[in-house]
């Protein structure tokens, strides 16, 4: 909006000049050199009309010129150097306000324009990340980058924001056709944006509504997609040109996200030094949100955005992929795109696409988030509150806290997105989780009851999330009382394993579940293969303790356990007795399953082992007493007993 209010003013400037110079009738040729030796004393700058021209006195003043082109050199080393060309400009003026001091304007079109701006020389360019740079290197970047535009920012403070001029009233002012193209102090592409119309009508500076209306594209630099905006709403300008303020601006997104984003904004918009304060109410594609957003190109942070939500579900605001190719800079710029063209297909979309972190590379952010639900991962967290800070080319979540399945979730995660291979450190637990809503969520219904308290310290890295997955290194760990595993009855295995070594008929009337009176679980992640270095648990009459281990992938697990079995069975069914025969017996228990599946857990005991070890004890029993008769014997001879 700067950009456009200073090729609007040199276009004033002339107009204003002929209105004040022309007689009844004038030479054209004679104005247009007065009206280029004007802007070229008065800015530097030249004015090049190379079409038509048309002046008309009646009813209005009327000006009408084709084929112009206005070059403004940065007026100081601060200063924007601007470069604009348009096919068409027509616009008619009141005499008599104008000699108060004032412009009135009819309607303003002007069309076919092209604008180059670079930026300005004084400050030094923001230095590129370079494909490996180590994270010392990373923070001195960001540091040198922040010192610059806190420098900036006060001498723009100093040097005050208010901008002299007279007011302008205008019935409209319509840009058609518009590029802007926008360049680093060296002349790189920084940015493009593609204006197909722009309406601003009841034009004028005495802070009163004007609507603004408009239809344009952002094409950045090629490393991202483009950006299609449409905007519709009511804007006020300060007499001074110090601020624009923003009511109820509609605006709707698409290219941000694979769907588009609606919002609409009120707030201030300060020109010097560039800040935005705006509140917003905005329509994601995973839910609706309302904030506060504060943007200040020379703060850090850059952006801080605080904004609550009734449901978030953030695994449907998947971000769109890149465009292919960088936009072209032909004579007429890049054409307009429509980005929702770009927005991938389901059936496009693979784990092994590269992980978006690009943007956070560049990305000064403060995020804060209250959702009364947050759907992440599959998962729902209700009361759900999150803090991010994205810095140097780290996103670190300092905080995910709410209540997840029952449970109090508070985690960490910190996303190192700095070099080619991103790394991401994971560590937090999860107090008091509902076992049968957490099986329940990874699509096992009714596996399990009871509650358990988990923690997790987990390291990875990778370019895609295929990778992260299968380098997931670290521990998680998990232990509860008083839980019930459906499905499974480690108590009737073992009473039917008693019959079958017993030689006794079935026992019936055994449970269908166990109740697990204590567990612990440690499982250990090195390259993505979970190691279940301790199962233990109890229950009734059982006591055993294992390892085993589980796939990620796929959730597949299983586990060797090894224990003892006491007459507390006997609790279960009276004909399962334990006698002196399984004294020092480990009982093997072998189960399979997977996390997912409703079928549950498979579980074996080894009987035969088990009757083995039986058989093994009797057998080194009756030698035991044999050799206790013989030397009990040899004894009473030995003394004559």
């Amino acid at each position: 909006m700067l950009v456009i209010l200073w090729i609007l003013g040199g276009l004033f400037a002339v107009v204003v000049l002929a209105m004040l110079l022309i007689p009844m009738f004038i030479d054209e040729q004679a104005l247009i050199e007065m009206a280029q030796e004007q802007v070229r004393a008065s800015t530097g700058g030249e004015l090049m009309i190379e079409g038509e021209t048309e002046l008309s006195l009646f009813p209005r003043f009327g000006l009408r010129l084709e084929k112009a082109s206005l070059d403004l050199p940065a007026g100081s080393e601060y200063d924007q150097r601007i470069n604009a060309s348009f096919r068409e400009l027509d616009v008619g003026l009141s005499l008599l306000p104008l000699l108060s001091g004032n412009v009135d304007v009819g309607t303003i079109v002007i069309s076919g324009v092209k604008a180059d701006i670079t930026e300005p020389q004084a400050l030094p360019p923001a230095p590129e990340p370079q494909p490996i740079m180590s994270d010392r290197q990373w923070e001195k970047r960001g540091e040198l980058i922040r010192d610059n535009k806190a420098q900036e920012r006060q001498r723009q403070l100093a040097e005050g924001a208010a901008i002299a001029g007279v007011a302008i009233v205008a019935e409209a002012v319509r840009l058609e056709d518009l590029t802007l193209i926008l360049r680093t102090r060296d002349g790189s592409l920084s940015n493009q944006i593609n204006i197909d119309t722009l309406t601003l009508s009841e034009v004028n500076t005495k802070n009163q509504p004007m609507r603004l209306e408009g239809v344009m594209t952002v094409l950045g630099d090629g490393s991202a997609p483009p950006l299609g905006i449409i905007l519709d709403g009511d804007i006020r300008v300060a007499s001074d040109f110090s601020k624009i303020q923003l009511e109820n601006l509609g605006a709707e997104v698409t290219g941000a996200l694979t769907q588009p984003i609606t919002s609409s904004l009120t707030g201030d918009f300060l020109l010097k030094p560039a800040k935005v304060d705006l509140t917003l109410e905005a329509t994601l594609p995973g839910g609706d949100v309302s904030g506060q957003m504060i943007w200040s190109a020379l703060e850090s942070p850059e952006i801080k955005l605080n904004v609550a939500t009734a449901r978030l579900n953030a695994d449907q605001m998947q971000p769109a992929v890149a465009a292919p190719a960088a936009p072209s800079e032909n004579a007429g710029g890049v054409s307009p795109q429509n980005p929702s063209q770009d927005a991938p297909q389901k059936e496009q979309q693979s784990a092994s696409v590269p992980l978006p972190v690009g943007p956070l590379r560049d990305l000064d952010l403060e995020l804060r988030v209250t959702a009364n639900e947050l759907i992440a991962g599959g998962q729902s967290i209700t009361d759900a509150q999150v803090f991010m800070r994205v810095l140097d080319g780290i996103a670190d979540i300092q905080y995910i806290r709410g209540v997840l399945h029952e449970g109090q979730l508070d985690t960490r995660i910190a996303v190192n997105a700095r070099r080619p291979t991103v790394e991401a450190e994971i560590e937090g637990g999860l107090k008091g989780v509902n076992m049968d809503l957490l099986l329940g969520s990874l699509g096992n219904q009714d596996a399990a009851s009871g509650r358990i308290e988990m923690g997790w310290d987990l390291n990875t890295q990778g370019a895609t999330s295929d990778d992260l997955l299968a380098a997931i290194d670290g521990e998680v760990n998990a232990g509860g009382a008083d839980l019930v595993i459906e499905k499974v009855s480690i108590q009737g295995l073992v009473c039917s394993a008693v019959a079958a070594v017993n030689k006794i008929p079935p026992i019936t009337g055994l449970p269908s579940n166990t109740l697990i009176t204590d567990l612990s679980l440690a499982i250990d992640f090195e390259k993505g293969a979970g190691d279940i270095e301790k199962l233990r648990f109890a229950t009734t009459g059982v006591e055993m303790k294992g390892s085993g281990d589980v796939d990620l992938k796929t959730f597949d697990f299983g586990f060797r356990l090894e224990g003892q079995v006491n007459n507390d069975i006997m609790q279960v069914s009276p004909l399962c007795v334990i006698d002196q025969r399984y004294s020092g017996v480990d009982w093997p228990l072998d189960c399979v399953g997977n996390l997912a599946s409703e079928s549950g857990a498979n579980c074996k005991l080894d009987v035969a082992m088990i009757a083995q070890q039986i058989i093994e004890n009797e057998a080194k029993q009756q030698i035991q007493d044999a050799v206790e008769e013989k030397a009990s014997s040899f004894i009473k001879k030995l003394f004559g007993g």
